[in-house]
């Protein structure tokens, strides 16, 4: 009987919970439905969308859900991508980089809301980390297994993503940061340390 109130005691704390869930799925909902309609944005760089918004919520998911965020941002792309058509097992690089735009930040970033300037140089230092990262696996991906030539790739196609990706989220990440913050730890969503 004691053995048994002692694994009881310790339940609540271990193991995947529907808050984890729930956060995946939000995750996972608003960072493919964004994704999705960017796809219809007529201007493309080869598989690239011109326009990319998800990039500005990817961080925040990441800081705000830790892994469990970060996972729903593969998901979300997956989903995006069967949608329309798309094969995700020709973009494994692409869906590490989705993780990784909200792994960075998440990880190094692990606050409920900017405390000081310092506090908001962090967050955009840790967001454009991730961004690079993350627009750098993309890059691979369209070298390596799509065979999209190099000079196409790394002279045109990257560095629009600092642009589209890069400069997007470390503009709007934080003012949606500042913005949302409180209500996500209110509502009980905010994950205090990045495994949940």
């Amino acid at each position: 009987m004691n053995q048994m109130n002692s694994m009881q005691s310790g339940l609540p704390n271990r193991g995947v919970t529907a808050r984890h869930i729930v956060a995946m799925v939000i995750s996972a909902l608003i960072f493919g439905a964004t994704i999705y309609i960017s796809r219809f944005v007529p201007i493309k760089l080869g598989t690239v969308q011109v326009l990319y918004p998800a990039a500005i919520f990817a961080p925040l998911f990441g800081v705000w859900f830790g892994v469990w965020g970060s996972a729903g941002l593969v998901i979300g792309n997956v989903l995006s991508m069967v949608v329309v058509g798309m094969n995700p097992a020709i973009y494994p690089l692409a869906l590490l980089a989705q993780f990784v735009m909200g792994f960075v930040p998440g990880i190094a970033f692990r606050k409920v809301r900017f405390e000081g300037a310092r506090d908001r140089i962090v967050f955009i230092v840790t967001v454009t980390l991730g961004m690079v990262l993350s627009t750098v696996l993309v890059a691979l991906n369209l070298v390596l297994i799509q065979k999209i030539p190099g000079n196409v790739v790394w002279g045109t196609i990257w560095p629009w993503m600092q642009v589209s990706n890069t400069l997007a989220a470390a503009i709007f990440s934080p003012l949606l940061f500042a913005w949302m913050s409180d209500y996500m730890n209110k509502s009980g969503l905010f994950f205090k340390r990045f495994l949940g």
